[in-house]
């Protein structure tokens, strides 16, 4: 999946609601005056909740923000909320597992926000500090994945998450939001792909963020070491929800993974 530019020109904008029959949404898509850019208008006769799921690597956050910039949605990165709240522990010198319950009592309480900003950058901030950066080094990435094992620690943190998701309209992506966050959502997806592959967009994501390339071998086999933790929890463990549809997105690009996605939640399936 190619990196790719954030589409400005898209926007949502509301729609009439006559001829919406009761109880369901209705996504129409239209298009603006003295312009081709097309425009996703949805009808809020429910709560709209799309939850994208998936293993590292997958494409799971760049789709999930441009699904969320398309349809007018808020975003929200569970993963990031289990990596403040490692940040979080690391500061105050908590053991990732030893400090379990400790750490369970800080997530109920967790003073973060998530800020998605218009080109596509998510600003996460803790109490008033910014630590978008701070929170992706693998140092972080392997503590989260630590403490994300604990039961008390998830269950604190999922009622978090659905704080944190809010009243409104919301693309939701992780590894438990179509399993166990939300599972009732409006709509489900499931995003995989070839493990040499993720290894590869992991490796020029650290190359972007911090200017290292690790070796491919050494990514690949976190990936697989995280992938096992994710798999064997007890408590949310990575598992294709149900009702959810499978994306395989090794050949795909993000265009085409976000546009298999909108045909689906518009409705629109030709």
């Amino acid at each position: 999946m190619g990196h790719e530019t954030w589409d400005k020109k898209s926007r949502h904008v509301p729609c009439p609601t006559s001829h919406v029959p009761k109880g369901r949404i209705s996504l129409v898509l239209a298009k603006r005056k003295r312009s081709s850019t097309a425009t996703v208008c949805l009808t809020p006769s429910r709560r709209l909740i799309i939850t994208i799921d998936g293993p590292a690597g997958a494409g799971k956050s760049t789709t999930a923000k441009f699904i969320s910039q398309r349809l007018g949605l808020s975003y929200l990165d569970t993963g990031a909320t289990y990596r403040a709240l490692a940040y979080a522990a690391g500061s105050l010198n908590y053991h990732p597992i030893a400090d379990a319950q400790r750490i369970a009592a800080m997530a109920r309480h967790l003073p973060i926000s998530l800020r998605l900003k218009k080109d596509g950058v998510l600003r996460i901030v803790l109490g008033s500090k910014d630590i978008s950066r701070q929170i992706r080094t693998e140092k972080i990435s392997e503590a989260a994945a630590l403490i994300s094992q604990h039961p008390s620690v998830r269950q604190a943190l999922v009622r978090r998450q659905r704080q944190l998701a809010g009243k409104r309209g919301v693309v939701v992506e992780g590894r438990d939001t179509g399993s166990v966050v939300f599972p009732r959502a409006t709509h489900k997806f499931f995003l995989k792909a070839d493990p040499l592959i993720r290894a590869r967009r992991r490796q020029r994501e650290l190359w972007q963020l911090y200017g290292i390339k690790l070796p491919l071998d050494q990514i690949h086999e976190q990936l697989e070491f995280r992938d096992s933790l994710d798999l064997s929890r007890k408590v949310g463990p990575l598992v294709q929800p149900k009702g959810s549809i499978p994306i395989d997105t090794s050949r795909l690009s993000i265009r085409q993974v976000v546009s298999r996605i909108l045909r689906v939640v518009t409705g629109n399936r030709g």
